[in-house]
């Protein structure tokens, strides 16, 4: 009787844990670190973008970049190919964190920085905030949005697809580095 009641118990725990194992447990969310690397190269690169700001709060500020591998031409228009390569770096003085590198078809990669308000305090301080940076890769055929943040135990970055929405068929968007501005390029305030 005894060995019928644990073999019970057993299929019972065992159906659990294939069930857990299959389905799995909270969320489906997938976080991949993204470490550091020392001097990332940006040689053939054109910088379109680059922001400052205190993304890991130490108090001193990062600088968040967004390269392409697309070359200005001649007459200051952007010379686009059907797929060029796209680098959303954040430096920390000798450190680069290349959060997105990978070649975009017929598209683009833009950013944002938030800053969130996690505790919920009456006029934070900077400190008192935790940034993350949103980015959304678009191509001809796909959307994807993809949210980074700070890590501060293991010392890198987490990113993490928000939105991938399977059987994409085609897209279409607004393309923000259609005319390069060097003006633009550097924002220390708002994006």
């Amino acid at each position: 009787m005894m060995n019928r009641k644990h073999s019970i118990v057993l299929i019972i725990l065992g159906i659990f844990l294939i069930t857990f194992i299959v389905m799995g447990c909270g969320s489906d969310k997938i976080m991949e670190p993204v470490q550091s690397t020392k001097n990332f190269p940006t040689d053939g690169l054109t910088l379109l973008e680059r922001a400052y700001e205190d993304i890991d709060s130490d108090g001193d500020k990062e600088s968040v970049e967004v390269y392409t591998s697309a070359q200005i031409a001649p007459d200051g228009q952007m010379g686009w190919d059907t797929g060029e390569r796209w680098v959303l770096l954040v430096r920390n003085g000798e450190e680069a964190f290349p959060l997105f590198d990978d070649s975009v078809q017929y598209g683009e990669l833009q950013f944002w920085i938030a800053s969130i308000n996690k505790d919920q305090i009456v006029g934070p301080k900077s400190t008192d905030l935790q940034r993350k940076i949103y980015a959304a890769v678009t191509t001809d055929i796909g959307f994807k949005l993809l949210k980074y943040h700070w890590d501060e135990q293991n010392l890198c970055y987490k990113r993490e697809v928000i939105l991938n929405p399977t059987d994409q068929w085609s897209m279409r968007h607004s393309n923000k580095y259609n005319i390069p501005d060097p003006a633009r390029i550097e924002s220390n305030g708002r994006l």
